[in-house]
C-alpha cells in the first residue's frame, strides 16, 4: 500500500547506505511526506485492518502530527551537515586529512545557519564539541590544514587561522624524530607562509584549489624540500569514520565496508 503511494519508493535501503543509516532513512521518510499523509487519510487505509489495530493508529497519529514533521525537520538540518563530513572521511576519491578541521567548522556553520533560534542547536554544539576535543580531533587534523594551500592562504590572509591550528601543526612537526629537521621544516614553513619563490608562481596560486594538496606541493615545493617531504607525508594520510558509523548505523554493527565481520 505504501509504495502504491509513493510511486514504488522504498523507505529503508541498507544496502546502498554504508554509515547514517537512520538519518538517511528519515531523510526518505520527509521526501515523502506528502504521500504518506495522503496514504493515512485514504478510504484505502481507513478500511484495512490496519486502521483499526494499536500500531496502525500509533502510526497515524505520529505521521499527521505537526511537531513529528517539525522535529524531522530539525533532526535533518543538524544531521545534514554532520553526516557531508562523514562522507568526506570515508570518501575514496582523495586524502581528506587537509579538509577535515575546516569540514568540521563548515558543518557546525551549516547547521548555525539552518536556525534563527540559538537555543535550537545550542545543546547540539555542546555534544559535536565535545565529540571533536575528545575524540575527533587531532593535531594531525591542524597539520593537514596549515598545509592544505585551498583553504590555507584564504584564513592566513584573513588572520581567522586559530591559535590551537597553530599548536597542533607544531606537535605534528615535533613527532619529526630529528631536531635539525624540524628547524628546516619551520625554516622552510616562512617560504610558504609568505608565497615566496615558486610558491608565487600565477599557476601555482591558480592551481591552488584545482590541484589536490600532495600534487600540488609535488609540483611547486620543491624549493623547500624538507617541508614538501612533511607535507606530503601529513597529506597522504586516510581517515576512516569507522568508529562513527558503528555509533551511528545498525548495519555498521554487522559489517563494513570491504563486508569484513566487525565486533
Amino acid at each position: 500500500m505504501m509504495r502504491r503511494f509513493t510511486g514504488q519508493k522504498n523507505l529503508v535501503k541498507p544496502g546502498k547506505t554504508r554509515f547514517a543509516t537512520a538519518f538517511l532513512t528519515l531523510h526518505s521518510i520527509h521526501l515523502q511526506k506528502s504521500n504518506l499523509r495522503k496514504l493515512f487519510t485514504s478510504e484505502e487505509w481507513s478500511k484495512s485492518k490496519f486502521a483499526k489495530e494499536s500500531a496502525g493508529k500509533d502510526v497515524v497519529r505520529i505521521i499527521l502530527s505537526y511537531s513529528f514533521w517539525n522535529n524531522v525537520l530539525h533532526a535533518l538540518k543538524i544531521g545534514g551537515p554532520l553526516v557531508k563530513v562523514l562522507r568526506l572521511v570515508d570518501g575514496e576519491q582523495k586524502p581528506p586529512m587537509g579538509y577535515l578541521y575546516e569540514a568540521m567548522d563548515r558543518a557546525k556553520e551549516a547547521i548555525q545557519a539552518s536556525f534563527t533560534d540559538e537555543q535550537k542547536y545550542a545543546k547540539v554544539f555542546q555534544i559535536i564539541d565535545a565529540r571533536w576535543s575528545e575524540q575527533l580531533h587531532r593535531p594531525l587534523h591542524a597539520a593537514g590544514l596549515i598545509l592544505n594551500p585551498s583553504l590555507f592562504y584564504d584564513q592566513h590572509e584573513n588572520n581567522s587561522l586559530a591559535r590551537e591550528v597553530w599548536t597542533g601543526f607544531h606537535e605534528v612537526i615535533k613527532l619529526t624524530p630529528d631536531e635539525d629537521m624540524q628547524e628546516k621544516i619551520v625554516d622552510q614553513l616562512a617560504i610558504y607562509k609568505a608565497a615566496e619563490g615558486l610558491f608565487k608562481l600565477r599557476l601555482a596560486i591558480k592551481q591552488r584549489k584545482t590541484k589536490s594538496p600532495v600534487e600540488w606541493w609535488d609540483q611547486y615545493g620543491v624549493e623547500t624540500p624538507d617541508l614538501q617531504t612533511f607535507a606530503i607525508r601529513v597529506l597522504s594520510l586516510t581517515c576512516s569514520s569507522s568508529r562513527c558509523e558503528r555509533n551511528w548505523s545498525v548495519f555498521e554493527h554487522v559489517r563494513n565496508k570491504k563486508n569484513y565481520f566487525v565486533f
